[in-house]
């Protein structure tokens, strides 16, 4: 069988061709049409030909669609897995060594051995979960540069509403961005502007009270500019930003909702206790196919949860996490995971007694190293139970 691995650069990709362990031929494509094109007419001279690869993100997605569009057996590796396997091989004297081990692994390897997955769904929850992440990292930052800026043209405004991030706070905020306008409006007008300033169901008397609350601010406060201020025209546009960015949030969060209830994992997961449909969307765009590892440790591994530990003769070491995975599927199940015990009140979970196991046991342990732990615990579970096509059930989890 014809085995090419490649090495995949940002403009350039070396190829290595081998008929299972002999070496044929190595030569260089660009990464656009006419490269992809010359590599398509080398493959049609050969016999079932097998791609090799690194996944490499953005570089390797070409590739990808290149195999997908033309039907092309390929294997796409997670690096870590990839530099594990070939650390063994015989070094070449060339600057695309990688191209060579990688087509060299090919006879050991199994198709299903590849990490990719024919079904687009994987890659664009991925996608809408790295674009969730970042139109969230805005808001904050719009947020911030919000309170900033209120202290400034009307302090104590943002102790109106308990939420002050709300629909209906930030409503308020973008009509009375300064005291003065406040002051200039009778009772009925405050009154009538917070009700329309909401779409949920608010009370006479709940409004009245927010309008007397915030004519008693507004003459209390003490801004440091004048209502002329370009300080109090900037607050305006950014909260006009932060709301457009919650709306749009909001509907490419119901999409992505959406599109993972396609996938048979989806009600899987949604079935543990304190995972909310959301939160399942994200994770599943986070792992990928879960069924493509073939073990827990294996999905531990990819998250880079996995313990390393270091021994010295008699001495022992503090074993801690290997930390080479995927940064934000650890970050986001490590927020998961906090939520579930934040909200054990509502459900049994057999994360939250683990947790609370370890917290208790006569070698007590850290939050950190607990909520690692269920981190753990999390992903085994969730690993056995699309392995298996089971929903969570806390009876015959082990507590």
């Amino acid at each position: 069988m014809d085995y090419l691995g490649i090495d995949i650069s940002k403009r350039t990709s070396v190829i290595a061709h081998y008929f299972e362990d002999k070496f044929q031929k190595e030569f260089t494509i660009q990464n656009n049409k006419n490269g992809y094109n010359q590599l398509l007419k080398y493959l049609k001279k050969l016999n079932q030909p097998q791609l090799i690869f690194e996944s490499t993100g953005v570089y390797s997605r070409g590739i990808v669609q290149f195999c997908q569009v033309n039907h092309v057996k390929y294997i796409e590796m997670n690096p870590l897995e990839a530099k594990f396997k070939t650390n063994s091989l015989r070094s070449w004297k060339t600057d695309h060594s990688d191209a060579h081990k990688l087509a060299q692994l090919g006879p050991t390897l199994k198709y299903t051995d590849s990490l990719n997955t024919k079904n687009e769904i994987y890659f664009e929850l991925r996608e809408r979960v790295r674009f969730h992440l970042e139109i969230e990292k805005n808001q904050s930052r719009l947020k911030v540069q919000i309170i900033e800026l209120l202290h400034q043209t009307f302090p104590g405004l943002e102790k109106l509403f308990k939420n002050r991030y709300s629909m209906i706070a930030l409503n308020i905020a973008e009509i009375y961005s300064h005291p003065s306008f406040v002051q200039q409006q009778d009772i009925d007008t405050l009154i009538s502007n917070i009700f329309n300033s909401t779409e949920k169901g608010l009370s006479t008397r709940k409004a009245e009270n927010y309008a007397d609350k915030l004519s008693k601010i507004a003459h209390e406060s003490y801004p440091s500019v004048k209502s002329s201020s370009f300080l109090v025209r900037k607050l305006q546009l950014l909260i006009r930003q932060l709301k457009d960015s919650i709306e749009q949030l909001s509907q490419l969060d119901k999409e992505m909702i959406n599109l993972a209830q396609e996938l048979k994992c989806y009600e899987i997961i949604q079935s543990i206790p304190g995972i909310g449909e959301l939160t399942a969307a994200m994770l599943i765009g986070e792992l990928g196919d879960i069924t493509h590892f073939k073990t827990n440790k294996q999905l531990n591994a990819y998250v880079g949860i996995d313990i390393k530990r270091y021994q010295s003769g008699n001495t022992h070491y503090k074993d801690t996490i290997n930390k080479r995975g995927n940064k934000k599927a650890r970050q986001l199940l490590f927020w998961i995971v906090m939520n579930i015990i934040r909200g054990q009140r509502n459900y049994d979970n057999h994360v939250v007694d683990y947790y609370y196991k370890l917290r208790k046991q006569p070698n007590e342990k850290s939050h950190k190293t607990a909520v690692i732990a269920c981190i753990n615990r999390l992903l085994k579970t969730i690993h056995y139970l699309i392995m298996n096509q089971k929903l969570y059930d806390y009876q015959m989890s082990p507590h």
